[in-house]
C-alpha cells in the first residue's frame, strides 16, 4: 500500500523543514536550551502550586494572618 504522492510530498518537505532546523544547533547549544526550558518550566509548575497552597491556607485560617 502506497501514500498518495498529494500526502507524501508535504510530508517529505516538513521533514526536511524540520531537520534543517534542528541542525541549526550543535548538541551541546541543545542540551543547554533543554535545560534552560526545564528551569523554566520547574519555576512556574513550583509557582503554581505554591500559590494554590498559599490561597488554600488563606482560605481555611482566613485573611488575619
Amino acid at each position: 500500500m502506497r501514500m498518495p504522492e498529494k500526502y507524501s510530498s508535504p510530508i517529505a518537505y516538513l521533514w526536511g523543514i524540520l531537520i534543517t532546523i534542528l541542525s541549526i544547533f550543535t548538541l551541546e547549544q541543545w542540551v543547554a536550551i533543554v535545560g534552560i526550558v526545564c528551569t523554566i518550566g520547574t519555576f512556574l509548575v513550583n509557582w503554581y502550586y505554591k500559590r494554590k497552597e498559599y490561597k488554600l491556607k488563606e482560605y481555611h485560617y482566613g485573611e488575619d494572618t
